[in-house]
């Protein structure tokens, strides 16, 4: 009964998941940040390939805005829509919580900071750098999440066939993924990571029905006692 009661208080509240979410996560996040020091360096040959450009600062910050605005959007599809989106980007940044506390990574990708680099853009990614750590870099919390709300779009029935949609969420799928690489945020591993973990969260809250699933192991454990 009370799980119940707690389920009809989210469906009536529904922005409450990700508030209340949000407040765990950051508070974890923020202890990691302080606590655990990077055992594992992360880098690849691609990683010194790719030159540091900081006008991918723009989709960068970009993230945060899309991230809060799909959510907000996908909260006024349904709850349906909405619950699953949860479940599935709160599943993945759960993992990698604990990913990053048991396997905790850092990089030496970024380059002292140009005392003669002037500009706006060249600004905000010496603030993005104080305040955001080469820490606890993979999985790619930027890159996850990003892929995520774009399967997200990509499975609704009301927007499998509207290829402009599509398109302009896997236009801002690939600049932000790409920025993290762009800015030195990220090894191109991590963005790999972030993409595999982002696929297999989806196949478990989409593609996997759990309530038939379940449906169906209790039958067949149920055949069993009376067999």
């Amino acid at each position: 009964m009370r799980l119940e009661k707690v389920k009809s208080w989210f469906k009536k509240y529904p922005y409450m998941i990700a508030v209340l979410y949000l407040i765990f996560y950051l508070a974890a996040f923020q202890w990691l940040e302080k606590t655990v020091v990077p055992k594992y360096i992360i880098h690849c040959k691609l990683d010194e390939m790719i030159p540091f450009c900081e006008v991918f600062i723009i989709p960068y910050v970009f993230w945060y805005v899309y991230i809060v605005g799909m959510f907000v959007w996908f909260l006024k599809r349904g709850w349906q829509d909405y619950s699953r989106l949860c479940l599935m980007v709160f599943s993945g940044l759960t993992v990698c919580l604990c990913i990053y506390y048991f396997f905790p990574t850092g990089l030496n990708l970024r380059l002292a900071d140009n005392p003669h680099e002037t500009g706006v853009l060249y600004n905000l990614v010496r603030c993005l750098r104080a305040i955001d750590t080469p820490t606890n870099v993979c999985p790619s919390i930027h890159v996850m999440n990003t892929v995520m709300m774009f399967q997200a779009v990509c499975s609704l029935d009301g927007l499998k066939h509207r290829k402009a949609t599509i398109g302009v969420h896997f236009v801002i799928m690939i600049l932000i993924c790409a920025s993290t690489v762009f800015l030195d945020q990220h090894s191109v591993i991590d963005v790999i990571c972030g993409i595999m973990m982002s696929v297999v969260f989806h196949g478990l809250v989409y593609q996997v029905e759990w309530k038939e699933e379940l449906a169906k192991r209790k039958t067949k454990t149920s055949v069993r006692r009376v067999s």
